[in-house]
């Protein structure tokens, strides 16, 4: 085989990288071609230190390296050791076999070491994806990666190493004090410092309504004046959802990698709460060379919007699509890159600017105009996303009552999304699963269809909300732990629902209590 294979990263898909050398002997120089980006076009310098540190001569020698497909962008330092070895392959005598299902993932220094490289961990997941059945990457723990049948890590320390690994030859395990590491900050299990559902007061059709949305993977909306709750059950939500399994926790991982935003090897979902004040791009993601947004790095977790009537209507529009696919694709003249977002929306908004319209406490000051403005940033689209939207009322802090905590709510959640797992035979939730796989699981009888269809029509309800009506009953009848569902679960779905559709059906009823 005259090539050597690695992998090329577009988001978090990846693609095979073929990687070919020609010498020739002509004047000194080192060329790549096949669209590097600048960091890779500064490995031929690095591929030269290497050379020389294995003592071979290239003085009047011309290098030409090729990475294919030429037409997709090639970025970072991880290709260098597949760059190196395909010179290797024409300079050496000695030959190098190289089969291929074996691929390369590594950047080098200039005394010819393996060095990890920004994206190696979603590389390897990728690499693995492609069928790859032996990966070469540099000396770091490999613990932490997914055991995969019939593929094996290769930790190799050196060039020199390397060479003898691949001709054969015994090598010398690494001792650990070898081993680079990973950032593994905030790697410990534990809950981010946030409230805990037995310290919010009250609201215990709000904690159930939070409950299921937790449970089927719904987005909640929770609308009220200043005080009375909003933030606090927010902050509590992301403490009921269960830990992440091994894989979502790699790949949540991996993202954070390729954003360079720091996060450990934590089982906890991730809670993202980016200030209303973010722009389109830092929420969505993008950039010259885009990158992911915090719609990508609340995936498998929650995004919190506070204030949301201060963000821009064009970009609460821009979170139509992602919260339907579960992925956000970012388009730009030079690259068209998909990165995962499936993510629980929750938002909270107040009634009006100054937050007291329609309230009991305080008289609002805040013009016709201004509360109509308010109201329509988020777009009727929008919101018919929304599977659940609450009005709030202040509520006193001196409520005796035991409330359950967010270890006990979070066991009934973790039992009602394992039973989704097992029917869907897959990762989707009854919130995001397709409309034609809930409908083939949900088997509902002749008489609760008639029933759903007659209410539909009376309260003048689309399709999509008719669909959201089984999405919100499967998910109640799931924590009920019943096979099929129940009337009860029907009724209290449209009672949700109704709610949802007083307030966003008619937005001047959206700041009543109730």
């Amino acid at each position: 085989m005259g090539y050597v294979l690695s992998v090329g990263l577009e988001g978090m898909k990846g693609h095979r990288v073929m990687v070919e050398a020609n010498v020739r002997d002509e004047k000194e120089a080192c060329v790549i071609i096949g669209l590097p980006d600048a960091p890779m076009k500064e490995s031929k310098d690095r591929i030269l230190s290497c050379l020389n540190v294995l003592a071979i001569d290239i003085s009047l020698k011309r290098l030409t390296i090729h990475l294919s497909p030429p037409d997709k962008r090639k970025s970072g330092t991880g290709h260098d050791c597949a760059m190196l070895l395909a010179v290797l392959k024409k300079l050496e005598l000695e030959p190098i076999p190289i089969d291929s299902e074996t691929c390369f993932l590594a950047a080098l220094s200039l005394s010819g070491e393996l060095l990890p490289f920004h994206g190696l961990i979603p590389a390897i997941q990728q690499a693995v994806v492609l069928g790859f059945k032996r990966i070469v990457i540099p000396p770091i723990d490999t613990s932490y990666l997914q055991a995969t049948p019939n593929v094996e890590f290769v930790p190799i320390h050196s060039v020199k190493d390397l060479l003898a690994y691949l001709r054969g030859q015994q090598t010398i395990s690494l001792p650990d004090v070898l081993f680079h590491t990973v950032s593994t900050d905030g790697q410990v299990d534990e809950d981010l410092p946030t409230a805990d559902f037995s310290a919010v007061r009250g609201h215990e059709e709000a904690k159930r309504v939070m409950e299921i949305a937790a449970a089927g993977g719904h987005h909640v909306l929770l609308n009220g004046p200043p005080g009375c709750g909003k933030t606090l059950l927010a902050d509590a939500f992301h403490t009921i959802l269960p830990d992440l399994s091994d894989e979502s926790m790699l790949e949540t991982y991996g993202i954070y990698h390729l954003a360079q935003e720091e996060r450990g090897f934590s089982k906890r979902p991730p809670y993202r709460a980016p200030h209303h004040s973010a722009s389109s791009v830092s929420l969505i993601g993008g950039g010259t060379f885009p990158r992911p947004g915090e719609i990508s790095l609340a995936h498998q977790g929650v995004l919190f919007l506070d204030e949301l009537g201060e963000f821009s209507r064009k970009t609460l529009d821009m979170l139509r699509q992602p919260m339907e696919s579960g992925e956000v694709t970012i388009n730009r003249v030079r690259q068209s890159v998909t990165y995962p977002s499936a993510f629980i929306l929750v938002a909270a908004t107040n009634p009006c600017p100054c937050g007291y319209f329609g309230s009991n406490e305080k008289y609002c000051t805040c013009t016709p105009a201004q509360i109509r403005s308010y109201q329509l940033k988020a777009s009727g689209p929008l919101l018919n996303r929304i599977d659940f939207i609450l009005t709030l009322k202040s509520v006193g802090v001196f409520n005796n009552r035991q409330a359950e905590s967010s270890i006990v709510i979070r066991e009934r959640v973790t039992v009602a999304r394992e039973i989704q797992r097992k029917r869907y035979s897959s990762v989707h939730l009854n919130g995001n699963v397709p409309v034609s796989k809930l409908m083939a699981a949900t088997m509902l009888s002749d008489e609760q269809e008639r029933f759903i269809q007659s209410i539909c029509f009376r309260e003048k309800w689309s399709n999509r909300t008719m669909v959201k009506l089984i999405r919100v009953a499967r998910t109640i009848a799931d924590l009920a732990g019943e096979q099929s569902i129940s009337e009860a679960s029907i009724s209290e779905a449209i009672d949700c629902l109704r709610i949802a559709s007083a307030i966003h059906g008619n937005k001047s009823e959206v700041v009543v209590g109730g």
